[in-house]
């Protein structure tokens, strides 16, 4: 019941976590496309929208128990009567239903009671990867923030107002002190390593999960979900009815008043499938969209990986992260020369988590400690030994 507690907290639309340790490819897998499909499973499985589910034609003698029976054992519909010589002649009442001897190819549909487990199944499956990475995480981007973070406005002395409390000069100068000195303390032991690391294998398991869903979705539904799209824009609704069949077929057998076994024909109403149908179009177009933007995504981070030591792309991406007055450009300079990706990647996510006046004043508190920190060299040895080097040779007489 554990995993539930987290869902809550992000069925709201609204909803905006305090501090913001992921993106927006990772709220949309763990957010929307979760609610999406545990929305899709509340209505299918729910009888409020459609009261019978299944509802056969049979006779008064076997019609109690018949629906029941045909939905859990399964309905089939007849290949040869997909054709579209026996639509347009009218041969056959409806696309795959027809008479039936035993010989004739058929198609088993008993995908539809499993469609509520299933879409079930896949919202949590899209929740896993924000699972994994919130437990890696483990709130130490929130504790860092939470520690750094003031007031956009400051005052000689730290007040409230309306419940707002604004910081004083001194106390965001030492947060900026405090700021530098544990971010290269962090940087020198390779704190941030590990998070980084992991926030970008949470980011590719993400993709991976949804490369995985569409195979999934496509098995489930018998080899027809990766074109369904295409087929309903082209309007191949015979095509359609093969995978959602609004009637089907369904054999009850019983035993008559002798011990004969009796085979009841029967002809069943698919209401289930119209929903069915809905939902796995939608779905598809969710999914084809789902995946552009996650490559986008991947994309940006092999960006970031790649230019993370480029000064105008940091001067870029610092400058979106904290708009006003640019950042130094020795400042930049100096960061892009030091920081490892993964330090870099932790600094950019505190940087969308706090005001941007502190954050370029970090950043310059960082530039300067970085430069004091480097070895200095002595003037005066290197006077001395280019002393030497000048010195003129004593000429023979």
């Amino acid at each position: 019941m554990f995993i539930f507690k987290d869902f809550t907290k992000h069925v709201k639309i609204n909803h905006r976590l305090d501090v913001d340790n992921d993106n927006i490819v990772f709220r949309l897998h763990y957010r929307l496309t979760f609610w999406f499909l545990m929305a899709c499973c509340f209505i299918v499985s729910s009888k409020q929208f459609i009261k019978d589910h299944i509802n056969c034609i049979a006779d008064k003698s076997v019609s109690p128990v018949v629906d029941t029976f045909c939905f859990f054992s399964s309905t089939f519909t007849v290949v040869k009567y997909h054709n579209s010589s026996y639509l347009a002649g009218h041969l056959v009442a409806h696309p795959g239903v027809g008479p039936y001897s035993g010989e004739e190819e058929i198609v088993r549909h008993s995908y539809y009671q499993w469609v509520p487990f299933v879409l079930f199944l896949h919202g949590l499956m899209f929740y896993g990867p924000r699972k994994l990475w919130k437990h890696s995480d483990d709130g130490r981007l929130a504790a860092f923030v939470h520690r750094v973070r003031t007031s956009r406005m400051t005052d000689d002395e730290e007040r409230e107002i309306n419940h707002v409390k604004i910081d004083s000069l001194k106390s965001r100068s030492t947060k900026v002190e405090w700021f530098s000195k544990a971010y290269i303390t962090m940087s020198r032991f390779r704190v941030s390593r590990d998070w980084a690391r992991m926030m970008v294998v949470c980011e590719f398991l993400n993709a991976l999960n949804l490369v995985f869903q569409m195979w999934a979705t496509n098995k489930f539904l018998q080899g027809q979900f990766l074109d369904l799209g295409l087929k309903w824009y082209n309007n191949d609704d015979d095509a359609i009815d093969l995978v959602f069949p609004k009637v089907t077929k369904c054999t009850f057998h019983k035993y008559g008043p002798t011990g004969t076994i009796q085979n009841h024909d029967t002809m069943c109403v698919m209401s289930l499938n119209i929903l069915n149908e809905k939902i796995y179009i939608l779905l598809w177009f969710w999914y084809i969209g789902l995946f552009l933007v996650t490559s986008l995504g991947l994309l940006w981070r092999l960006l970031t990986f790649l230019l993370h030591r480029n000064m105008a792309f940091n001067r870029f991406v610092w400058g979106e992260i904290s708009p006003g007055p640019a950042i130094y450009s020795q400042d930049v300079e100096t960061l892009s020369r030091s920081l490892h990706f993964s330090d870099w990647l932790f600094l950019y996510y505190i940087g969308k988590n706090i005001s941007g006046q502190m954050f370029r004043s970090a950043v310059s508190q960082i530039s300067r400690d970085i430069n004091a920190s480097k070895p200095k060299s002595n003037p005066l040895l290197k006077l001395d030994n280019s002393l030497e080097e000048d010195d003129p040779k004593e000429s023979d007489c």
